[in-house]
């Protein structure tokens, strides 16, 4: 039996995986840590330790973090609050300096943590750590001995901000970090990878519903996904095949018996044939626009790089050429990726539209970032602002009459903004200042992802 892939396997088992993994760093970091380094021991002054500073001998071990500083200065030192002193203790310093208990200070600050061993010295109703009959003072000391010139003082130095058993718990957390950061990273990059491909392969499928199909790999959640997404563009492309086909066919079946009405009308009066013609004229014309919308909407044409501002300037040039008032503005040179033929639709359906309500229309292209944003402005009446959005349903007019010589049959804009999302981008429709309406298309920039 084959084992599956680490790629391949669920992401909750990948997720466990990775904390199991990173626990055992963890721990492994830990322990090499704690066999290594020397464990935290307690910060503390032996009274003994007090009395070589002050006679001037040794002050400070290799294994103290707080040295005793010794200061020689006039003035006696004072008490400090929070402090205390014992006259046992006192004494007991003085014997071990050889002078007159009247000569010799000692204050500490009372401790109420366990001795060490059984002894303890009991102050008040504060304990102090004993250690074979030695006071240890683990908070802060000052002992000073008179001289002729002054006192010589020891002090206890303020703790460090970060203590070394501090440092070293630091430490540990910053190896554990720095030893799980690669599998953090490879796990990520893993795990988000084919996610990345499947939000991408998604998108394509929502402007194009043949566009290629979800690569079914990574984790068994995302192949069962991507296997679901697949099945549904299967069964959305079927289903619009087979309306298309439905329209195609009673395309093809209407043409017979307009061409008998046609042909009937012929011994008609003139003005009935006339007026009968022009609405079978009509009704072809319906039908063959709504035959190009529907398969323009789920046919595959050849994608390539479309130099956009190259296709304006053409558009306009076989405009003026057929003497109709379309310019040319600011035209910067962008780059899109997509069927140029289906691009050359959307704005020749846009210059129709425009040509139709708005007398005068002038073309322009500006680089926008990674977007390529195409405008298409007219010089007409404009349009009241709610009403905008509903010329880009199907079958909707600028001008509500049903005029033919007013403009087509309302399925120009929609077919453009349809054309505009399969290309991955947008159109809008907005009043411009100074009167007229403007068509904005925002297209991706080729390699805009690079």
């Amino acid at each position: 039996m084959r084992l599956p892939r680490p790629r391949g396997l669920p992401i909750f088992w990948q997720t466990l995986l990775l904390v199991l993994a990173s626990l055992a760093a963890s721990q492994i970091v830990t322990l090499a840590m704690f066999v290594v380094l020397d464990p935290p021991r307690p910060d503390f002054n032996r009274l003994g330790d007090v009395a070589d500073a002050l006679a001037g001998g040794r002050r400070e071990r290799g294994d103290r973090e707080r040295v005793l500083i010794v200061q020689d200065r006039r003035p006696m030192p004072v008490q400090a609050p929070g402090m205390t002193s014992d006259p046992a203790f006192t004494r007991r310093l003085a014997d071990r300096l050889g002078r007159p208990e009247a000569q010799v200070r000692l204050f500490f600050e009372p401790d109420q943590r366990a001795s060490f061993g059984n002894d303890r010295h009991r102050h008040g109703d504060r304990l102090v750590p004993m250690r074979r009959g030695e006071p240890l003072f683990f908070g802060t000391v000052t002992a000073a001995v008179e001289r002729a010139d002054g006192w010589r003082v020891v002090n206890t130095p303020p703790r460090p901000l970060i203590a070394a058993w501090q440092r070293r718990i630091l430490l540990w957390f910053a190896l554990s970090a720095i030893a799980l950061l690669p599998l953090a990273w490879w796990f990520a990059r893993r795990l988000t990878r084919p996610i990345r491909r499947f939000a991408d392969a998604a998108e394509r499928m929502g402007h194009d519903p043949l566009a290629p199909r979800v690569a079914e790999e990574g984790p068994a959640e995302l192949r069962q996904t991507a296997h679901a997404l697949n099945l549904m563009q299967e069964r959305i492309a079927a289903y619009v095949a087979e309306r298309t086909a439905m329209i195609g066919a009673i395309a093809h079946d209407l043409r017979t018996p307009l061409a008998r009405i046609a042909f009937r009308i012929e011994a008609a009066p003139d003005d009935v044939r006339d007026k009968v013609q022009a609405d079978i004229e009509q009704m072809r014309a319906m039908i063959a626009a709504t035959i190009g919308f529907v398969r323009g909407s789920t046919s595959s044409n050849e994608i390539a790089d479309v130099e956009l501002g190259s296709l304006l300037e053409g558009l306009a040039h076989d405009e003026a050429d057929m003497g109709r008032p379309v310019s040319v503005g600011r035209i910067d040179p962008v780059q899109v990726r997509g069927d140029r033929l289906a691009l050359a639709r959307l704005f020749q359906n846009l210059i129709d539209n425009g040509v139709a309500y708005g007398e005068r229309v002038e073309l322009s292209l500006i680089r926008e970032g990674q977007e390529a944003v195409a405008i298409v402005a007219d010089r007409g009446a404009g349009i009241d602002e709610s009403q905008i959005d509903r010329l880009f349903q199907p079958f909707e007019r600028g001008d509500p009459s049903r005029n033919r010589q007013t403009g087509g049959i309302g399925l120009g804009l929609t077919i453009a903004r349809s054309i505009a999302r399969e290309h991955g981008g947008t159109l809008i429709l907005r009043n411009r200042a100074g009167g007229g309406l403007e068509a904005v298309c925002r297209l991706p920039v080729r390699n805009a992802g690079a």
